[in-house]
C-alpha cells in the first residue's frame, strides 16, 4: 500500500536534477491513474508522479507539468504511456454522478481504485479486495468502481463509491471525480492506496464472494453430466484460417468492420458447430451452452443459446450460473474469459499469435498444483475444431486418473 495521509509515503526524485527535495502539493485521482502533483525544491520543476497502482506498479512514470514530457524510468509499454497521456490531457468538466454507500464508518481506510476503460482490468483490480478484507481487517476498505460492476462488490467493505460512467468514458479524467475524492478524504485520519495488482493470486479465494455463485465443485466432476460452454464475441473471432485474419484486417483498415463482422461471426459459428458435432460423437450425453455478446446466426439443435446484445447484472449473474455448471469453457483470449474461468472447472482458450505475451492474463487461476496444466489448455488462432474437441474430451475423460496419479499421492509440504 501507498500511504496518502497524513503524509505521502513514497517521495520521488526530480526527473530532471534527481534531487530528493520534492514537495507533494496534492494527490489527484484521474480515473485510471492516481498522480502526485510535485514541485522540486532544487530546480523548481513541476511534475506529476504516477503512483504505483495497477499496471504502473511495474512501470513507474513521471510527467512534466508544464513541458508535458514523459519521463519513463523503465521500458514502459506504449499502450500504458499513451493511456496516461490521453487521460491526463483530456480532463473533462462534466458533472459525474457518484453513488456513495457507507457500510462501516472508519477513520483509517484503504482505497482500492478499480476505475479503468477495459472490462478485464476493472475485474482484475477488484480481485485485490480479497487480500485487504482477509489480511487487513483493522482498516476499512473503500472501493471506487464503475457503477456497472457494483453487483460484484464483496461483503465486508467499509464504503463503495460507484462512478456512473461507461467504460469507454473512463479513458478521460474528470474534475468532478477528483473533487469528490478530495472532499471525502477530510473524513479520514489515515488513507492508504491499494497497489491494485493487475494479476493477484486467486487460487485460495472463493469467487462466490463476488458473484454469489459457487464455482464448479471438482468432487462432482466425474458424476455430473458433461457440460461445455462456448464464450463467443463478435469483435474478436476464432478464425478458420489466415484468409479470415486478412479479411478482418482489411475490413478494419477500410472501416467496414461492422459489415465484415457478420461474415466472421458466421464462420466462427460454423467452427463451434463442428466442434460440438465432434464432441457428441464421443460424448452423446454432453450438454452445450453458448454465451457472450452477439446475435449472429442460430444454434438450435446444437446448444442452449444464452447470447445477449447488451449486458446488465441480471444477465451476467445468469451467465455465471452457466459457467459454474461447466466442465469446460471454450473461448478466445480476452476479458470475456475472466469470470468463466473463475467459475468453470477448466478451459480451452484460443490464443492469437499477437497475444502470446499476454498468455494466462485473462485466466482466473483456481488451482495451485498440476491441475493448472490439466485444466487450462491453449491452442493457436487457426486451430481446427478437431483439436479443440479432442482436448475437451480428454479433460473430461482423463480427470480421475490424472488427479489420482499427479495430484493426490504426493509428498505434502511440511506444516
Amino acid at each position: 500500500m501507498v500511504q496518502l495521509k497524513p503524509t505521502l509515503e513514497n517521495q520521488y526524485a526530480c526527473p530532471e536534477c534527481l534531487s530528493q527535495s520534492t514537495v507533494v502539493n496534492e494527490i489527484r485521482f484521474e480515473t485510471i491513474n492516481v498522480l502526485a502533483d510535485c514541485t522540486c525544491g532544487s530546480c523548481g520543476l513541476e511534475f506529476f508522479q504516477v503512483l504505483p497502482v495497477g499496471h504502473t506498479v511495474a512501470y513507474p512514470m513521471t510527467l512534466g507539468k508544464l513541458n508535458g514530457k514523459l519521463y519513463q524510468q523503465d521500458v514502459t509499454p506504449t499502450w500504458l504511456a499513451n493511456s496516461l497521456i490521453r487521460s491526463h490531457e483530456n480532463i473533462r468538466q462534466d458533472d459525474v454522478s457518484i453513488e456513495m454507500n457507507i457500510y462501516n464508518r472508519c477513520d483509517r481506510v484503504i482505497i482500492l481504485n478499480t476505475l479503468d476503460s477495459i472490462y478485464g482490468h476493472v475485474l482484475l483490480k477488484l480481485y485485490n479486495a480479497f487480500h485487504h478484507l482477509d489480511h487487513q481487517k483493522d482498516i476499512g476498505l473503500i472501493i471506487i468502481i464503475p457503477k456497472i460492476f457494483k453487483w460484484l462488490i464483496p461483503k465486508g467493505c467499509a464504503e463503495v463509491w460507484a462512478v456512473d460512467l461507461n467504460l469507454d468514458e473512463l479513458v478521460y479524467s474528470y474534475r468532478s471525480i477528483q473533487k469528490f475524492v478530495s472532499d471525502q478524504s477530510h473524513r479520514f485520519r489515515e488513507i492508504y492506496l491499494s497497489y491494485a495488482y493487475s494479476h493477484p493470486d486467486l487460487s485460495t479465494v472463493d469467487i462466490s464472494r463476488l458473484t454469489d455463485v459457487k464455482p464448479f465443485q471438482l468432487e462432482n466432476y466425474s458424476t455430473q453430466r458433461p457440460t461445455i460452454t462456448f464464450v463467443l464475441r463478435e469483435d474478436r473471432w476464432w478464425f478458420p484460417g489466415i484468409a479470415d485474419s486478412w479479411f478482418y484486417r482489411i475490413c478494419r483498415k477500410l472501416k467496414i468492420l461492422p459489415w465484415g463482422s457478420r461474415h466472421l461471426s458466421k464462420r466462427q459459428n460454423g467452427m463451434v458447430k463442428k466442434t460440438i458435432r465432434l464432441i457428441r460423437k464421443k460424448m452423446p450425453e454432453a450438454n452445450f451452452n453458448i454465451v457472450g455478446l452477439g446475435r449472429t446466426g442460430k444454434f438450435a439443435g446444437y446448444a442452449s443459446d444464452e447470447r445477449k446484445w447488451r449486458l446488465n447484472p441480471i444477465i451476467e449473474r445468469a451467465w455465471c450460473i452457466t459457467y459454474a455448471k461447466s466442465h469446460v469453457v471454450i473461448g478466445i483470449h480476452g476479458s470475456n474469459m475472466l469470470l468463466p474461468t473463475a467459475l468453470a472447472a477448466g478451459c480451452v482458450e484460443i490464443l492469437p499469435e499477437d497475444r502470446y505475451g499476454n498468455m494466462i492474463q485473462d485466466i482466473s487461476v483456481r488451482y495451485s498444483n498440476r491441475l493448472q496444466l490439466f485444466f487450462y489448455r491453449f491452442v493457436d488462432q487457426y486451430v481446427h475444431p478437431k483439436s479443440v474437441a479432442s482436448k475437451t474430451i480428454a479433460m473430461i475423460n482423463d480427470y480421475e486418473v490424472y488427479n489420482k496419479n499427479m495430484c493426490r499421492y504426493i509428498h505434502a509440504a511440511p506444516s
